[in-house]
């Protein structure tokens, strides 16, 4: 009995194993699963014009500024204006007691007509004596040695009475000059600024009375570095901001002398519209530091770098391959390449973590649709359809899956 238990547990364990190996054996397959390859966009080197600019602090100034200073020296008599003033040419200023030049003047004036009187006088004199000599002279009553040194007389009298003549007028408007100087005059029409006169106190032509700035368009005066001045050319563009506001200018000047003191050279510009900067207040500029006409370019998003080397990651043939690249200048939108890379390189232009030098990748669709669209309606150029044609046949190619078998 005991043995019979045994054979049939036996065979039950038999079975058991046995259907544990069918139920192996006929598991069914494990399933292949696939993963896309990571979608790029590309994009091809092209050529244009590029500028760089800089950022610089600049200072504000009428383009018609007036130095107002006195012609003459003496006691500040009157002030007429005040600062904000608008004044037009001509208009009073101040009063200057000159009374001194005046009457210095007007003594030298006395003298010089009191000398071309006598200069007259003396010639005239000369002349008639000559008047009365001429008949004699014709019909033979006096010698020819006479008649001529009266006549050399005349003539030098006549001489000195015309230089004293033009003292006169010298003179005249000397004291002229020193009547105007009493009070001092705008010499263009404008607003006073920077007056800070007080009254009796001496002033002389160096002395300062006010600033009368004009009505035109407004300047800003900034210094550049010695390789920005090279690059700089009459009529470049610059862009004034202050408080938010843009104001666009233009350059007017630029200085070829360095000022020994900041190493710099000076340039102006004309701004356009801008009333509503101060005069004398700083303002933010940007003015083109370099530019490149007719050079290969890249969006400077296609741009990676690796210990601050710059380099592109170009596409072929469903891969990708990571190539250093020399830069230049850049507009923060586009950069400068001088080498490493040539036109007819396809530049991946997207950015995946799944990107690295020798993965594979496929073209993403809007890529394929572009390509197809360019197959379709470029019959002409023929290297334009050929190279969408190609682009398509290598993006099949490409779109492949990759197997993991799970246990």
């Amino acid at each position: 009995m005991k043995k019979g238990l045994k054979i049939a547990a036996g065979i039950i364990v038999v079975g058991a194993l046995a259907a544990l190996v069918v139920a192996r054996i006929m598991k069914p397959a494990p399933e292949m699963q696939t993963k896309e390859l990571p979608a790029v966009n590309i994009t091809n080197p092209f050529s244009g014009d590029i500028a760089e600019e800089t950022a610089l602090m600049g200072t504000v100034h009428p383009s018609d500024t007036y130095y107002v200073m006195p012609k003459a020296s003496g006691e500040l008599l009157e002030i007429y204006v005040t600062n904000g003033q608008f004044v037009k040419k001509g208009d009073p200023i101040a009063k200057i007691d000159n009374q001194k030049q005046i009457d210095a003047a007007k003594a030298s004036l006395d003298a010089a007509r009191a000398s071309a009187d006598a200069s007259q006088a003396q010639a005239n004199s000369s002349q008639d004596a000559l008047n009365r000599m001429t008949p004699l002279y014709q019909a033979g009553d006096i010698s020819a040695q006479s008649y001529n040194q009266t006549a050399n007389t005349a003539a030098a009298t006549a001489n000195q009475a015309k230089a004293a003549r033009a003292q006169v007028e010298t003179a005249q408007l000397s004291y002229e000059t020193q009547m105007e100087n009493a009070i001092v005059t705008a010499p263009a029409d404008g607003t006073v600024q920077n007056e800070d006169m007080s009254l009796n106190t001496m002033v002389s032509p160096q002395s300062q009375l006010c600033v009368i700035t004009g009505s035109g368009q407004k300047v800003i005066n900034f210094n550049v570095i010695e390789e920005v001045m090279n690059n700089m050319k009459l009529g470049d563009p610059v862009v004034v901001e202050k408080n938010g506001s843009e104001y666009q200018g233009s350059v007017s000047k630029i200085g070829e002398v360095v000022n020994q003191q900041t190493g710099l050279f000076p340039v102006e510009a004309n701004l356009v519209n801008a009333d509503a900067l101060s005069d004398g207040s700083t303002a933010k500029l940007r003015v083109t530091a370099k530019k490149a006409n007719n050079t290969m370019l890249l969006p400077l998003d296609c741009i990676y770098y690796s210990g601050g080397n710059p380099y592109v990651y170009t596409y072929k043939d469903g891969q990708v391959k990571r190539v250093f690249v020399t830069t230049g200048i850049n507009d923060k939108k586009n950069i400068q390449i001088l080498d490493g890379i040539t036109p007819q390189d396809d530049i991946v232009s997207s950015w995946t973590d799944e990107i690295y030098d020798g993965a594979s990748v496929r073209l993403s669709s809007e890529v394929m649709k572009n390509a197809e669209n360019a197959s379709a309606g470029a019959a002409k150029p023929e290297d334009a359809a050929e190279h969408a044609a190609e682009t398509t046949k290598a993006a099949e190619q490409e779109t492949t899956a990759v197997a993991e078998t799970t246990k």
